[in-house]
């Protein structure tokens, strides 16, 4: 059985064909949405999830997943979609992350759906308003129990963690936003693929 969690890495002429692929999808495309998920945190320090040193991974063995301790920083790839919405090319950004990063490198929450939510931001459980904070934001000891203990600044609403745990579903709101903007994509080339 071929080991799942093996990493594969293109040669340089095989990385540089796929990112000149990648840029004439780009100049050709008039509605960007990207798509970001753990590997984009990786560099931060940040473990994935199933790669050789991801947390389930590891867990797997009966290991810990090993974090860079201290606070983590937006990557240059979280920049380069920052930049990409600054110049106009980037309409929507759907993250699978929790980690905060992308909200942290700049991009607006409008901008953003996050499908598994965000360790920073608090909603009000009456009011609906959210809330971005500087530090994490879940206290709950228990899976299911979303309320940190803290009450909303508008309403006087309590207010919840936004992160979901297994067996949750995705926020409606936020899961309709990333299908509705990926569906409107497209591009002017009729031979355009994936760049994988």
């Amino acid at each position: 059985m071929a080991d799942d969690t093996a990493e594969m890495f293109d040669s340089p002429e095989e990385l540089q064909e796929k990112v000149s692929q990648l840029a004439e999808l780009v100049k050709g495309s008039s509605r960007i949405v990207v798509h970001t998920g753990a590997g984009i945190s990786t560099s931060a320090g940040i473990p994935d999830f199933r790669g050789p040193e991801g947390v389930w991974t590891l867990r797997a063995k009966g290991l810990k997943a090993k974090s860079r301790p201290g606070s983590y920083s937006p990557t240059l790839t979280h920049m380069m979609i920052v930049g990409m919405l600054e110049s106009g090319r980037l309409y929507h950004l759907v993250s699978q992350n929790t980690d905060g990063l992308h909200i942290r490198s700049g991009i607006p929450t409008d901008k953003i759906s996050e499908l598994h939510g965000n360790t920073n931001m608090e909603k009000c459980s009456k009011c609906g308003h959210r809330f971005i904070r500087s530090f994490r934001t879940r206290t709950a000891a228990k899976v299911h129990d979303h309320l940190t203990g803290r009450k909303c600044e508008r309403c006087g609403g309590a207010l919840k963690d936004t992160i979901v745990n297994f067996g949750e579903s995705l926020p409606s709101e936020q899961l309709s936003k990333a299908h509705e903007v990926s569906q409107g994509c497209h591009t002017n080339r009729d031979d355009a693929r994936m760049v994988e």
